[in-house]
């Protein structure tokens, strides 16, 4: 009896609607739905291949607008991994591929530098293990220039502001 009653709770949980803010990974989606096919780096795709236009983004070559291109069956994407897509390659062409220009050479991926070696205390990126507040330290490493640490910053704590394990308040 009480594993029948465990087994119907696991799967109630597992029926709840999660938000996309809750249960999706823009870069989990990427790389199982989309990586196959396009350049294997969500950041590389977006920046060849994607332009922020007057509606929102679209094709470079096509000029066809990605949320309506998506939601017409490409990818054969569901509605809240098309909406995490878009608004992630939004927030890469914003950032104007700082970090693939400046930090790749020695981090693989922002993703990967946030989630191993940061956390989040209070809104401010600190590192996991040294304790060093990376505002500070950014602003004398990787050859980041003015504005260019604020944009890593935000890229770094947007890549682990969903993740409540990952912050310290």
């Amino acid at each position: 009896m009480a594993f029948a009653r465990r087994f119907l709770v696991l799967i109630s949980l597992l029926a709840l609607p999660l938000t996309a803010a809750e249960a999706l990974d823009p870069h989990a989606i990427y790389e199982t739905r989309c990586a196959g096919c396009h350049l294997p780096h969500a950041g590389d795709f977006a920046r060849e291949s994607l332009v922020q236009g007057e509606g929102g983004i679209v094709g470079r070559k096509s000029g066809k607008e990605l949320a309506s291109f998506l939601r017409g069956g490409h990818g054969r994407l569901q509605k809240q991994e098309i909406d995490v897509l878009v608004t992630q390659f939004a927030a890469i062409l914003e950032t104007g591929g700082v970090f693939a220009e400046k930090c790749r050479a020695c981090h693989r991926s922002a993703r990967g530098l946030a989630r191993n070696k940061l956390i989040l205390r209070s809104g401010r990126l600190f590192g996991r293990y040294s304790g060093r507040d990376m505002a500070v330290f950014l602003a004398n490493h990787g050859r980041l220039e003015g504005e260019e640490v604020e944009t890593v910053l935000n890229m770094l704590r947007r890549h682990l502001a969903g993740d409540p394990t990952r912050q310290i308040d």
